[in-house]
C-alpha cells in the first residue's frame, strides 16, 4: 500500500473515533459467502437497541472513482451484512458512479466532502495527503505592490487609492485527458479524420475558463463555456460537428418540431457559445472558438511547485466540481479525465477605490504582469475579501 492511502485510512479511523465509534483498521471479515474481506476501516457504534456496523473503503485516487470500484463496494456490504458502506476518496465520482450507488446503502465521500467532514471535529494534526499544489511567487510582495502603485500614476495624479492588498493564491485544476479531435477540409469543413489524443489542460477552478499558460504573459482565458440542459448539449454537439445548422436541420436530426430547435440554437446564442448568420435563411454557427487541447500549455515544469497548501497569503477555495469539468471536456472534445491535481497559483492582489467606484487590481507574481481577467474576478469578490 503507498504512503498517501495509508495516510487515508488513518486519517479516517480517527475521524470516526473523534465520532465516538469503536474503530478497526486494515481487518479481514469473512461473509455469508464465506469469502473474506479485506475492509480498510471498520467502524461500530453501540447504540442502547442496536450497534451500528459500517465499513470505509479509502481510495488515495488522483484519478474519478468509476462505476465498477462502487459496485465492489455494494457486494461487500450485502455478503458482510453490515448497515452501511463509505466509499471515500481524494478525488471525485463518475456519473456512473453516483448513479449505481443511489438506492444501496453506500455513501460516496469525495475530496470535497471529506474536507468538510475533518472541518466538523478536532483531529491531531493528520493531513490528507492529496494531489493539492501551489506556485512560490517569483518577487516579494512589496515589489507587487509597486507595480500596482506604478499603474494608478497618471499626470494630474493619482487615478485611485489602494485601501488594502494581500497575497492571494488562486486555484486551478491542471487536468491529464483523453479527447477526441475532428480534421476539416474545404469550404463546408467536412470531417476527414478523427482521432483520439492525450493532453493536459488547465481548467479555472472557479470560473470553469479553459485556460492556457504563457511564460511571458501568465494565465490565459481561451473558453468559458456556460452551463447547458441536457437538450442544449446535444445541440451543441451536433453543431460542433456540422459547424452550421437551421431550425430545420436541428429539427430533422432531433426528431422534433422546428420551433423547438430554434429556440435551443437561440438559447445557444444568448449563452455565448452560438451566433447567427445572416442571408435568405438564419443559419446558426458556432459562437466560440474551440481549441486542439494538445496545443493548451498547462505549468511548465520551470515553475517552482510544493506540494500541500500554500502557507501564506489568503487561498481562494475551488468552487467548481469535477464532475462540472468532465462534463465540459466530454461536451468539448467527447473527452475524459484520467487524473488531474488542483494547483494554487499566486497574484497579489489590491482593493483601490476612484471617485467612489470600488475595483481590484491583480499583478501575476510569477511574470509581474497585471492580469485584466484576474482583476475582474476579484473586482466581482471586491466586498467578500478579508483585507
Amino acid at each position: 500500500m503507498s504512503g498517501k492511502g495509508l495516510e487515508l485510512e488513518r486519517l479516517v479511523a480517527n475521524l470516526f473515533k473523534a465520532k465516538g465509534y469503536d474503530v478497526r483498521h486494515n481487518v479481514k471479515m469473512r461473509g455469508r459467502s464465506r469469502v473474506e474481506h479485506q475492509i480498510d476501516v471498520y467502524a461500530e457504534y453501540k447504540a442502547p437497541l442496536h450497534i451500528s456496523k459500517i465499513i470505509i473503503e479509502c481510495k488515495s485516487y488522483d484519478k474519478p472513482i468509476d462505476k465498477d470500484i462502487v459496485m465492489k463496494l455494494i457486494h461487500v456490504v450485502q455478503d458482510l451484512g453490515v448497515d452501511k458502506g463509505i466509499l471515500v476518496t481524494t478525488s471525485y465520482f463518475t456519473p456512473d458512479a453516483v448513479s449505481i450507488a443511489q438506492g444501496f446503502n453506500v455513501e460516496l465521500w469525495d475530496y470535497a466532502k471529506l474536507r468538510e467532514l475533518l472541518g466538523e471535529v478536532p483531529i491531531e494534526e493528520h493531513a490528507v495527503l492529496t494531489n493539492v499544489f501551489y506556485v512560490d511567487p517569483a518577487i516579494p510582495s512589496d515589489k507587487a505592490m509597486k507595480i500596482i502603485d506604478s499603474t494608478l500614476k497618471g499626470i494630474f495624479g493619482k487615478k485611485g487609492s489602494i485601501e488594502g492588498s494581500s497575497l492571494i493564491f488562486y486555484p486551478y485544476y491542471e487536468v491529464d485527458i483523453d479527447a477526441k479531435i475532428q480534421e476539416f477540409e474545404g469550404l463546408i469543413k467536412k470531417i476527414t479524420e478523427e482521432r483520439v489524443i492525450s493532453a493536459k489542460i488547465l481548467v479555472d477552478a472557479v470560473t470553469g475558463t479553459l485556460c492556457d499558460y504563457d511564460p511571458g504573459t501568465g494565465v490565459l482565458g481561451i473558453v468559458n463555456i456556460p452551463s447547458l440542459s441536457e437538450e442544449e448539449r446535444k445541440a451543441f454537439q451536433i453543431l460542433l460537428r456540422a459547424r452550421a445548422l437551421s431550425a430545420d436541420m436541428l429539427a430533422s436530426l432531433l426528431s422534433c418540431s422546428t420551433a423547438k430547435a430554434r429556440k435551443l440554437l437561440q438559447g445557444l446564442v444568448v449563452k455565448g457559445v452560438a451566433r447567427v448568420l445572416s442571408g435568405r435563411q438564419t443559419v446558426y454557427v458556432l459562437g466560440v472558438d474551440i481549441p486542439d487541447p494538445s496545443r493548451l500549455r498547462s505549468f511548465p515544469h520551470t515553475i517552482r511547485v510544493k506540494s500541500g497548501e500554500p502557507k501564506d497569503g489568503i487561498k481562494v477555495e475551488a468552487s467548481l466540481s469535477l464532475e462540472r469539468v468532465g462534463s465540459s471536456i466530454n461536451l468539448l472534445w467527447e473527452g475524459v479525465i484520467k487524473s488531474y491535481k488542483t494547483v494554487f497559483y499566486p497574484y497579489y492582489v489590491c482593493k483601490i477605490t476612484k471617485d467612489g467606484k470600488k475595483y481590484c487590481k491583480a499583478v501575476d507574481m510569477l511574470t509581474k504582469n497585471m492580469d485584466e481577467r484576474i482583476s475582474n474576478i476579484f473586482t466581482s469578490m471586491y466586498l467578500n475579501l478579508p483585507f
